[in-house]
């Protein structure tokens, strides 16, 4: 490799969806089409930012490997595993950089290890390169970078880590840097190591730790069952779910990124590096139902073990690990994505007052129990209190799903109230708990009953957002969604009509109409924020399930053509100007998605057929003890 010079910095803040993920499920990185990796907290997710170039350019650290002009490639998975190609192709030569982080199984051996393996190939003709790695613990703090043996040390306050490369690479002021050329079918490889000096690693531990962790993502998406439509993008969504686990606890993280913003520019820019109830429950019912039971099961054990802050069994979110106290601070002097501020840690959600997550979490375990999975009596304990402390308070006003500051009686928090003891009725009738059951049952009766009474508005002809208004809300379609009432419903059908015509934008739905549910001083719809992506697909969902597969697919069809290079999916998408908004990749996004998908199949009966081929196909698995 000759040497050459002229080291160049990155592209700031480059769009959301101009960033592929990899992660070892504890924590992820956020690699950017130039090669730069400008997001990744250690050791977990929650942890001080180590690179974070994404939310403030000067201050936050980035590691860039690539072309030595900083420019774009194209972004892509390698096969169905979670190691992330770059691509540069100019003229007569072409770059590829292979990303993945190491040891993503459940090995307790692989705890305090974190390590980002980085592979740069010259795949067509000769090329130069460079490295330039700028680490910034938590924006503020430079790194003190010196040689050791085999490689480099970057001292952190509470750990060093080690960087070995198979080329050279120079300490500087604050980081290091290299310059290189590779001539074709060259490799340079580069390890970024946490809990590991640099002496250990050589090209041949650096690919065999490839080869490993790619092994783990393929070998995981082999234990999956589904065989319907839109196969290779549902898996590709299942693996990223999986991707966002917490191993050591079972939980999973909303995101694995802060302050992305709903709208840039604007103020709302929140810290989704926790475990919501509503989000983990809602990704293991989907991935029980594709044929992963193992991790429904983990998750079930984390959850039956925590407390809560709140009066209720389970609190809206909780920190990986199961902490409860999750206060949130913000940090005006960063400069945040684009100059949206502030930047936030901590989520003030925690000690909400949330229904609706009570209802995920009993339809997580009733799917869950449906689908095969080992049921424990700490199961039924947590579920049965969640019902009986839903049947207490229905009647209250809360925060509602999202998350507003003013409680009130929203109808959505009302129908997943209505969720909750209905999962935990038909989970009493599977495990013969009837009678403990039996005084949920007029409960039910009534929250239906006033749902249709106080939660439809015959001026606005579909049901409101709350009781005390008349405003429209996308997530009046959790009401066919979960099966509050049948999707061909006129008064289901009506809401659904409403909503197209005044809460979506060229086929992207909006949460509510701003100005109806903040105030008349707030933004109008379009400009307040980006569309919702979770609406978009309860969108489809709706669809589906009332017949109309057609639109069904084309709902999916339009948000699968902003979802990248990559096929990820975030917290929105703005179709006024075309770009990703929000946190990402969203695990709300990528579960509703499926959902969706196969509601969808569902529709058809040829479809409907494959997916009951797939579920006989796990269950016999399963009765020969090969799924154990």
């Amino acid at each position: 490799m000759a040497v050459i010079s002229n080291l160049e910095r990155f592209l700031p803040y480059p769009p959301v969806e101009q960033h592929g993920v990899i992660g070892d499920r504890r924590t992820a990185a956020l690699v950017a089409a130039d090669g730069t990796i400008d997001w990744l907290c250690l050791p977990d997710y929650d942890g001080p930012s180590l690179f974070g170039a994404l939310l403030d350019a000067e201050r936050g650290g980035y590691w860039r490997v690539g072309p030595p002009g900083p420019v774009s490639g194209r972004q892509r998975y390698l096969g169905e595993s979670g190691a992330l190609l770059t691509s540069w192709s100019s003229g007569d030569h072409e770059l590829e950089l292979t990303d993945v982080m190491a040891w993503p199984g459940d090995r307790s051996s692989d705890e305090g290890r974190r390590a980002v393996i980085r592979r740069l190939s010259a795949t067509r003709g000769d090329s130069p390169a460079v490295l330039g790695i700028w680490p910034r613990v938590d924006f503020d703090r430079p790194i003190a970078c010196e040689p050791a043996s085999g490689g480099l040390v970057l001292h952190l306050a509470e750990h060093n880590l080690g960087l070995w490369a198979s080329g050279s690479v120079e300490p500087t002021e604050g980081g290091a840097c290299g310059s290189f050329h590779l001539r074709e079918g060259e490799e340079f490889w580069a390890v970024l190591v946490l809990g590991e000096t640099p002496d250990r690693w050589s090209v041949d531990r650096a690919r065999d730790a490839m080869e490993e962790a790619i092994r783990y993502w393929t070998g995981w998406l082999d234990g999956l069952t589904y065989i319907g439509p839109r196969r290779e993008r549902v898996r590709r969504t299942a693996l990223t779910v999986h991707l966002l686990g917490y191993a050591p606890q079972g939980s999973l993280v909303a995101a694995p990124t802060t302050s992305l913003p709903a709208r840039i520019g604007g103020d709302q820019n929140w810290d989704y590096r926790y475990a919501w109830v509503r989000d983990a429950s809602l990704s293991l019912a989907v991935l029980a139902l594709l044929g992963d039971t193992e991790m429904a099961r983990r998750y079930m054990d984390w959850l039956s073990g925590l407390g809560s802050s709140t009066d209720a069994p389970l609190q809206v979110l909780y920190g990986i690990r199961g902490e409860a106290d999750l206060t949130e601070r913000s940090r005006a002097d960063l400069e945040g994505y684009r100059g949206s501020r502030p930047v936030r840690f901590g989520n003030h959600a925690y000690n909400q007052v949330q229904l609706d997550s009570l209802g995920y979490f009993n339809d997580c375990a009733l799917v869950y129990l449906e689908q095969g999975g080992r049921w424990r009596e700490e199961y039924w304990r947590l579920a049965s209190r969640v019902a009986q402390h839903v049947a207490r308070t229905w009647t209250r006003p809360d925060h509602g799903i999202w998350e507003l500051d003013r409680q009130r009686h929203y109808v959505s928090s009302k129908v997943m109230a209505w969720v909750a003891l209905e999962r935990a009725s038909r989970i009493a009738e599977r495990i013969g708990r009837e009678d403990e059951a039996a005084a949920w049952r007029p409960v039910m009766e009534a929250i239906h009953a006033e749902v249709m009474d106080r939660g439809w508005s015959e001026p606005l002809g579909a049901f409101r957002q709350h009781y005390d208004g008349e405003g429209l809300d996308a997530s009046a379609l959790l009401i066919p969604v979960m099966g509050f009432l049948p999707a061909d419903h006129p008064r289901v059908l009506a809401t659904t009509e409403r909503i197209v015509e005044r809460l979506v934008i060229d086929g992207f739905v909006y949460r509510f109409e701003p100005r109806e549910t903040l105030g008349p001083a707030a933004q109008p719809l379009g400009d307040h924020e980006g569309s919702f992506l979770p609406c978009t697909f309860w969108l489809a969902t709706a669809y589906a399930k009332a017949g109309r597969a057609n639109d069904a697919d084309a709902v999916l069809d339009r948000a699968e053509g902003v979802t990248g290079q990559h096929g990820l999916l975030a917290e929105g998408f703005d179709p006024l100007s075309g770009a990703v908004r929000g946190n990402s990749p969203l695990l709300f996004s990528h579960v509703e998605y499926v959902r969706a998908v196969v509601e969808t199949a569902k529709a058809r009966p040829l479809d409907k057929a494959r997916l009951m081929v797939g579920r006989m196909k796990e269950r016999v698995t399963k009765s020969l003890g090969l799924g154990d």
